[in-house]
């Protein structure tokens, strides 16, 4: 096969874009290199992974095997956003993006001005943190005095951004479609009060917040259908965002519609949906990236 070649475009989606996996599960399978990634809020989770060298099916391992409904539970009790943030530090490794395999980029959104701030140097955790910082869930962080939010809110697919960082072709992933009435039919809250057997990482976390007086009863019980709130309202502002945006260029989107954005316990049911979109778009993409590589 010619050299075929992608620099990827991941967009956000929280649960929906653990499908970016099955895409670059098809990617590998076929032969495709990709030669950087740009990454928004999951998707930035996703490159960071796949960018410091591990594989789609190493990732994909590693996300089927989270006990998710446990560190959810632990991501509403860590107001502070302290707990994803750990869990990140560990899961990335301490690294810096310069150090990195391929060359990644964080997208995340300033606060203050409401500009694009593109991360592709510095602490790695860090980077992923702020670009995955859901307005109302997680939030913002400050880098490099700059108070910073989910990159969703101004590029749900960063398709500009990967242009910019190699000459190769951009093949961005869309995880985002129209919302449906009654998508989410498992309420949050199901999801929050569950759990098995935790991590290492988690247990350490849980110790953290035990010596913290957070206090939380029944009068907490309405928060879940808050987090609903937010987060639907969120896709319509991402799905109309990157609408307005279509670029003429190879993307791929996904029948996730029906995942709600914290059913990560679907993870497999996602990842796999997102290879057979790939499988469904993979040839178009392959014939496009040999030519535009050659």
């Amino acid at each position: 096969m010619p050299d075929a070649r992608v620099t990827l475009a991941l967009g956000g989606g929280a649960a929906k874009g653990l499908a970016h996996v099955g895409v670059l599960r098809g990617l590998e399978e076929d032969g495709v290199r990709v030669t950087a990634v740009a990454g928004t809020s999951m998707g930035s989770i996703v490159g960071a992974l796949f960018a410091g060298g591990m594989r789609a099916l190493e990732i994909e391992a590693l996300l089927a095997a989270v006990d998710w409904a446990r560190l959810a539970r632990i991501m509403v009790r860590s107001v502070d956003g302290s707990a994803f943030h750990g869990l990140l530090r560990e899961t990335l490794g301490g690294r810096r993006i310069e150090d990195l395999e391929l060359p990644f980029a964080a997208i995340c959104c300033d606060l203050d001005t409401g500009e694009e701030v593109v991360l592709r140097k510095g602490d790695l955790a860090d980077a992923v943190r702020a670009s995955s910082a859901i307005p109302g869930i997680l939030p913002p962080l400050t880098i490099g005095g700059r108070t910073l939010v989910d990159g969703a809110m101004v590029a749900p697919v960063p398709f500009d951004v990967a242009r910019r960082m190699d000459d190769a072709p951009v093949l961005a992933v869309n995880v985002l479609r129209p919302p449906k009435p009654g998508a989410v039919a498992t309420p949050v809250v199901d999801r929050l009060i569950g759990g098995t057997v935790p991590a290492a990482a988690l247990h350490r976390v849980e110790r953290f917040l035990k010596r913290h007086r957070f206090r939380f009863g029944l009068k907490d019980r309405d928060l879940p259908n808050r987090l609903e709130v937010v987060a639907r309202s969120f896709h319509i502002m991402q799905y109309n965002l990157a609408k307005a945006r279509d670029r003429m260029a190879p993307a791929i989107e996904m029948e996730v519609g029906t995942s709600g954005w914290f059913e990560f316990e679907r993870a497999i049911e996602i990842m796999e949906a997102g290879y057979r979109a790939y499988r469904t778009a993979g040839s178009d993409i392959s014939r496009s990236s040999q030519n535009d590589s050659s």
